[in-house]
C-alpha cells in the first residue's frame, strides 16, 4: 500500500500540458471565434482563460450560431486572433497541447494564423480522441460528451470553449489515473507519437501502427465514388475519415446530402446510402418524426444500433461532429 501513494505522485508528476478548445463562425477553420486553455502542471488544473475572437468580417454561418450560441453580438468587440493566441501562449508557454479531436483544433490554429499573416510558436500535440478511441474501443462514440460519461468526467457544457477545454484536460488526467502513466508514457503505450507544429513543417498526431496497416490495405489511388465528383488531391492517409465507410440519416442542417457525400471524398473517405456491417461511422441529421416511429430512430439508426450490440464497430456521431472530423479542404 505504501508504493501506490508514490506511483500516483509518479504520474501525476508527468502530466503537464494545456489543453485548448477552438470553435468557429463558419465552416472556414480560419474562422475562430472563440478559444479556451486550461493548463496543467503535475496532475493539477492551475489555470484557465477563455477569449472571445472576433472571426474574419465578422461573419457568422446559422449552423454554427446554433451549435455554440455565439454571434457577431458576441464578438463585434472583441480582439482579433492573432492577438488573442499572443495572450494564450503566454499562458500555455511550452506545454504540450492537448485537444479532443486535435485535428480540428490544430488545423483552426494553422488556418487562422495563416489567415492573419502570423507565426505561432513551435508547439508538439496530442489527441485524446484519437487516444480515448484506441484505450476504450467499445465504446462506439467518441464524442466529448460520450467519453466524459465513460470516464466519469462531469461538469461539461458541450460547445462552450472552456469547458470544453476543461472536460479535454480531465479526460486525459483519468486515462493517465488508468494506466498509472504520465502523459507521453501514455502516448507510447497505445503506439501514439506526438504531433508537431513547426514554422517549417507539421506532423500530425498519428498511432504508427494503426496507420501503417491502414495504408497497406489501401490503394495507392484515393477512394472515389462513381455518383460523385472526384476528390481532392493528396488527402491526408492519416485524416479522421480516410477510408471510412461513412453513411447518413435524417436532414443535415449545414448542407445537402450531395454535399456532404462529395466532403467525405474530399476527407478520404466512403459515402454509402445504406447501413451495412461495414460501415464505420453514421452521421445523425434531424429526424422527420412524421416519417419514424415513437422512438424517433430513424432504419439506417436502428440498423446501425442492431449492428453494434452484435459487434459492428459503428460510430454515431452528429452533424457538428462530422463537419469537425471533415478536412480544411474539404469545403473546396
Amino acid at each position: 500500500m505504501e508504493n501506490e501513494p508514490n506511483a500516483q505522485r509518479r504520474w501525476e508528476q508527468e502530466c503537464s500540458f494545456a489543453a485548448i478548445d477552438f470553435e468557429t463562425a463558419t465552416r472556414q477553420r480560419s474562422s475562430a471565434c472563440a478559444l479556451g486553455v486550461v493548463v496543467v502542471d503535475s496532475g493539477q488544473i492551475v489555470n484557465e482563460q477563455y477569449w472571445l475572437i472576433q472571426p474574419p468580417n465578422n461573419e457568422y454561418d446559422r449552423f454554427n450560431t446554433s451549435v455554440h450560441g455565439l454571434s457577431a453580438t458576441d464578438t463585434k468587440h472583441a480582439p482579433s486572433f492573432d492577438e488573442v493566441w499572443e495572450q494564450a501562449v503566454c499562458l500555455v508557454g511550452n506545454h504540450v497541447l492537448v485537444a479532443h479531436n486535435a485535428s480540428f483544433d490544430i488545423s483552426v490554429l494553422r488556418n487562422s494564423a495563416a489567415f492573419h499573416s502570423y507565426t505561432p510558436p513551435e508547439a508538439s500535440f496530442l489527441c485524446t480522441l484519437r487516444l480515448a478511441r484506441s484505450r476504450l474501443p467499445d465504446l462506439g462514440s467518441w464524442r466529448l460528451p460520450d467519453v466524459c460519461e465513460a470516464l466519469e468526467v462531469a461538469g461539461l457544457n458541450h460547445h462552450d470553449a472552456l469547458s470544453d477545454a476543461r472536460a479535454a484536460a480531465k479526460v486525459l488526467l483519468a486515462m493517465c489515473n488508468l494506466e498509472n502513466s504520465g502523459v507521453t508514457e501514455v502516448c507510447e503505450n497505445l503506439g501514439y507519437r506526438f504531433g508537431e507544429l513547426s514554422t517549417s513543417y507539421y506532423v500530425s498526431f498519428f498511432n504508427a501502427i494503426q496507420r501503417s496497416s491502414k495504408l497497406s490495405k489501401s490503394s495507392s489511388s484515393s477512394p472515389r465514388v462513381s455518383e460523385i465528383g472526384p476528390n481532392v488531391d493528396n488527402v491526408d492517409s492519416d485524416g479522421a475519415l480516410f477510408g471510412k465507410l461513412v453513411a447518413f440519416t435524417g436532414t443535415l442542417d449545414s448542407m445537402t446530402r450531395d454535399t456532404a457525400f462529395q466532403v467525405t471524398v474530399n476527407s478520404g473517405g466512403k459515402p454509402s446510402n445504406s447501413v451495412t456491417q461495414k460501415t464505420e461511422i453514421l452521421v445523425l441529421g434531424m429526424t422527420d418524426y412524421t416519417k419514424v416511429g415513437t422512438d424517433g430512430m430513424s432504419n439506417k439508426l436502428r440498423k446501425a444500433v442492431a449492428l453494434r450490440t452484435k459487434g459492428a464497430a459503428i460510430e454515431i456521431i452528429d452533424e457538428n461532429d462530422f463537419l469537425r472530423m471533415a478536412d480544411s479542404s474539404a469545403f473546396a
